[in-house]
């Protein structure tokens, strides 16, 4: 049995590959055109005037490398499912490597779950994810929960006033049906 793992099994070379991401040492194969297409970081990275648009090998820097091979398979044709836990992770890490194609692809994994409806409505807010926010909403309606402790939590306050705000009145509306 190989040491590879589904991750670097994932992005092995191949001759639909043309560059190497590098992420806690270990390699991942990509094509630039795929990304750069899914990707206005990866399409800046190397198409853009910086010096990785040259070198063999890109490193990739404070990432997880599991995550960020998760995080690049949802825009493959076998992508690896994400866990449930993983995806605030993976969210993160969408807005920060502008990928927002996967974002619905996590939503539903998190539609799914069984995580708290808090988590769901703070996730939700914090990434823009309407029906995951929606969700955790109604759920909390039917778990008897309170309210307030999402209103009342640090998350909460950290969230943009927008957010605060659409998430009160989405409250406030499922309160008063």
């Amino acid at each position: 049995m190989s040491g590879t793992s589904i991750y670097e099994s994932a992005f092995a070379q191949s001759d639909k590959t043309d560059a190497i991401l590098v992420v806690e040492g270990k390699k991942l194969h990509v094509n630039k055109a795929h990304l750069s297409v899914h990707s206005d970081y990866f399409n800046t990275l190397f198409n853009g005037e910086f010096k990785e648009k040259s070198m063999p090998e890109i490193p990739i820097e404070d990432v997880d490398f599991e995550d960020f091979a998760t995080l690049l398979s949802l825009v493959h044709p076998n992508p690896i499912k994400p866990a449930a836990p993983d995806c605030e992770k993976l969210l993160e890490y969408a807005d920060r490597f502008m990928l927002p194609g996967v974002k619905p692809y996590i939503e539903l994994v998190l539609l799914r779950s069984q995580i708290h409806c808090s988590s769901k409505i703070l996730i939700g807010g914090r990434y823009g994810l309407d029906d995951l926010l929606d969700n955790g909403i109604s759920s909390v309606k039917v778990s008897n929960w309170d309210y307030n402790d999402v209103i009342s939590s640090d998350d909460f306050k950290e969230l943009p006033e927008a957010t605060q705000l659409k998430i009160t009145l989405k409250i406030i509306k499922i309160a008063n049906c």
